[in-house]
């Protein structure tokens, strides 16, 4: 039996149906090697078209960013063309003032004359009203220094009670309400809640005021460098500052404004005399 060797085998296998064979698979190599190779060429010209068209976009917005100087360059032939086409506003008011009646400017100016003539009367009624009052007031002043001789005369009891807080400007006392030690500038004359509480001397009423200690306090001057104080009146006061009071005038009534003073809750009025500012011991006037 002949054998045949391994060339011979493969020739013979060409020559029959292996070339067929190997020829489809040639061809089918080729033809995945060109659909790959179209493949390829295909991304890569999709690649330069997105590539061309963002350079496109770009090119676009420059030429929109360029736009404005276009338009600046119009502007002045466009602003030419609206100053031909409105009137300018300095020939509107002109044609405006000249509309206005001559009769209607006249008007205003007699109004406006008669305003500042009525202003000028008020005004100059007003300063003649302060000068009035200013005048009267001095007056009331040197009155009450030039005619006050209250030394000459006993000084009534502003209340007729009694003591029960003596005046002591050396020594100090407990004030109950504030519940310390204090001197006493004056003197706590018991009364009733609602007695009228009467001017001790003549003079002018300086103050009527809201104390903190003392409640509503009425001070008179009473010349010759004296003042007395009226201390824990009921609100309102009778007097106004500035009034001119007699001895015996009723200055107002006791009251419960003292919030600084207190006697066991009975009424009580504080008094206090002052010679050149200095307290001194009602006492040694009332007795």
């Amino acid at each position: 039996m002949n054998k045949k060797t391994v060339w011979q085998r493969i020739g013979a296998f060409f020559s029959g149906k292996g070339f067929y064979m190997v020829l489809v698979l040639c061809i089918g190599a080729i033809g995945a090697s060109g659909w790959y190779l179209w493949k390829t060429m295909r991304l890569a010209t999709d690649s330069m078209a997105e590539a061309a068209s963002g350079a496109a976009t770009v090119t676009v917005a420059q030429e929109e960013e360029d736009a404005p100087p276009e338009a600046e360059e119009l502007a002045p032939e466009d602003s030419a063309a609206q100053e031909e086409a409105q009137p300018s506003s300095a020939g509107a008011e002109e044609e405006q003032a000249i509309a206005t009646p001559v009769s209607d400017s006249a008007a205003a100016q007699e109004e406006a004359e008669e305003d500042a003539d009525a202003t000028a009367t008020e005004t100059a009624a007003a300063e003649e009203t302060v000068a009035e009052d200013s005048s009267s007031k001095n007056e009331v002043v040197e009155t009450a220094v030039e005619t006050v001789d209250n030394l000459h005369q006993t000084m009534q009891y502003p209340v007729p009670g009694s003591v029960v807080a003596a005046f002591s400007s050396d020594t100090l006392t407990y004030n109950e309400a504030l519940e310390d030690w204090r001197t006493h500038n004056g003197v706590d004359l018991s009364a009733e809640v609602g007695d009228d509480v009467v001017a001790a001397w003549s003079g002018q009423v300086v103050s009527v005021r809201e104390d903190a200690v003392l409640g509503v306090t009425v001070t008179i001057d009473c010349g010759d460098g004296y003042t007395t104080v009226y201390g824990n009146l009921a609100e309102p006061a009778a007097v106004s500052a500035g009034n001119q009071v007699s001895a015996g005038d009723v200055l107002g009534a006791v009251g419960e404004t003292a919030g600084g003073e207190t006697h066991g809750g009975d009424g009580f009025l504080h008094f206090a005399v002052l010679l050149d500012g200095d307290y001194v011991d009602p006492m040694e006037f009332l007795s």
